[in-house]
């Protein structure tokens, strides 16, 4: 079945959904496989509905999905501890909208960006992007004071 998708901002229509599937399958060539996705997904929806500096909260984007026969379904493509994924409410429905969601996000061309994210369980700093079409991702592990800990803890979480 074939899916038009706009973004759209509102979040009240993903309340009580959870993942349906993974955008990145497994761990090989990850460093390249993760800046790249993020690139299509921006190339597709342009800025998300929230973008942080948290690894385990690091963007949202609502996405209205409509079937050809006029069926309407929310999905959520975020980045989380699982990682990147496209989540939803948990029905046939959903499921094929997100199927067609993620083929549709990894046919795009990914485009030029740069981001910055901290992985506090490290704790870690990530750059990540695209630069002229070439996908990097740099980890370095952070030492931080425990006050610095503190500090960027509550900024990351809000706390």
């Amino acid at each position: 079945m074939a899916y038009t998708f706009q973004s759209v901002q509102d979040t009240e229509k993903l309340t009580g959904t959870s993942n349906i599937c993974n955008i990145i399958n497994d761990f090989v060539d990850y460093e390249k496989k993760f800046p790249i996705a993020y690139g299509k997904i921006k190339a597709r929806f342009g800025q998300p509905i929230y973008e942080t500096e948290n690894l385990e909260n690091l963007f949202s984007y609502c996405v209205l999905a409509t079937s050809e026969d006029g069926e309407e379904v929310y999905l959520d493509i975020y980045c989380a501890g699982s990682g990147l994924a496209i989540g939803g409410h948990q029905n046939e429905a959903a499921k094929k909208a997100a199927n067609a969601l993620l083929d549709y996000i990894l046919q795009a061309e990914p485009v030029d960006y740069a981001h910055k994210a901290y992985y506090m369980d490290g704790p870690t700093v990530l750059e990540f992007g695209i630069t002229d079409g070439v996908p990097y991702y740099h980890e370095a592990e952070l030492e931080l004071s425990e006050k610095e800990f503190r500090d960027l803890y509550a900024k990351l979480y809000g706390v």
